[in-house]
């Protein structure tokens, strides 16, 4: 199976929060993985998701109630983020406090 064979958003998600590769048929919505077990997941060019080297999931909220509004898909992708990533324990970050974090910075790739 190929890392560039498009995706649903759900999977797309699925596969970050298990540290894989996926992006959607759009490209729209990318997950980016890395050997030491970490991934970032990204919404258009804004990283909004990382999964840590531990596995910890941590997701920016950019969406209008957190004051963090980019796009109507952004904030889709987000909430869709949310939903599958809380029941594994997510830790949910106000937009200014992830910008203020190393967690904002994506790695080049």
């Amino acid at each position: 199976m190929s890392v560039y064979r498009p995706r649903t958003n759900d999977c797309v998600i699925t596969k970050w929060m298990n540290g894989d590769h996926a992006r959607n048929h759009r490209n729209s919505l990318r997950s980016v993985s890395y050997p030491n077990g970490s991934a970032e997941l990204f919404s258009y060019g804004l990283k909004i998701a990382e999964r840590t080297v531990t596995g910890s999931l941590i997701i920016a909220d950019f969406t209008a109630p957190a004051d963090g509004f980019h796009s109507m898909t952004t904030s889709c992708h987000v909430n869709l983020t949310k939903v599958h990533a809380i029941r594994e324990g997510a830790i949910i970050m106000h937009p200014k406090v992830w910008e203020c974090s190393p967690m904002s910075d994506s790695r080049p790739f």
